[in-house]
């Protein structure tokens, strides 16, 4: 399936320090790429929008998209510096939004009016912008800004997504539960109340699976079944 999706470009560092010493890792980052990537994987005919700056961690990003085949023709170049997350030990501790916070570069003549993903990493303006073309089906993930959501008109075909706390400020369709499970409407998946030793990231693998599975006409039982049993 063909999906547009718009999100931010961060690199991810990850910082572990215990009894043998301190670990750092970097990987790909940013709701709205990890998506993206997830769903090129999955064999779906991605574009994906986004802002990286013209710095060192856009050359570590752009190698690694590159190394799995994925469409970066729609990122665009920025003067500045791309946008940086820090964790440690599984907590968030530092977050440089650096490009992410300017607008998206968006010809809207090479929109394709199927399914579109969006995120509120991105630029108010930008998220306005995109929720207002027309879509056959529009999945937006509240996290992780809700509030930037305010005074913005959202269409009638948009399923909303989003945890628990960002559910009290945007109600949501679908709601992460946490060790809890999920929910769409009335469809109610019970999680195994496991705490995993790393969860950030979850999130996005759970909307990854949840997106692929409805494109793919599964029922809101069985999509969210597998999202929870295998985020």
């Amino acid at each position: 399936m063909k999906i547009d999706i718009f999100g931010a470009v961060f690199l991810d560092r990850y910082i572990y320090e215990g009894n043998e010493g301190i670990h750092v890792q970097e990987s790909l980052g940013g709701s709205g790429l990890n998506i993206a990537l997830g769903l090129h994987l999955l064999g779906h005919n991605v574009k994906f929008y986004g802002n990286i700056g013209n710095d060192e961690r856009q050359i570590k990003l752009l190698n690694r998209l590159n190394s799995y085949g994925f469409p970066t023709a729609n990122i665009s170049i920025k003067d500045g510096v791309t946008g940086l997350f820090i964790a440690k030990n599984d907590k968030v501790d530092s977050v440089e939004r650096g490009v992410n916070s300017g607008p998206l570069t968006i010809n809207s003549n090479l929109l394709r009016g199927e399914y579109t993903v969006v995120t509120t990493e991105l630029n108010k303006d930008s998220l306005k912008q995109i929720v207002s073309y027309k879509w056959k089906q529009i999945f937006l993930d509240v996290g992780p800004r809700p509030n930037i959501l305010t005074g913005i008109s959202l269409p009638e075909n948009i399923i909303k997504i989003g945890n628990l706390k960002e559910n009290k400020i945007i109600p949501c369709h679908v709601k992460k539960l946490g060790l809890r499970g999920a929910s769409w409407g009335n469809a109610i998946v019970q999680g195994n109340n496991e705490l995993l030793p790393y969860t950030i990231g979850v999130g996005d693998l759970f909307d990854t699976l949840l997106i692929d599975g409805f494109i793919r006409g599964r029922g809101k039982e069985q999509v969210l079944k597998l999202a929870v049993e295998l985020a």
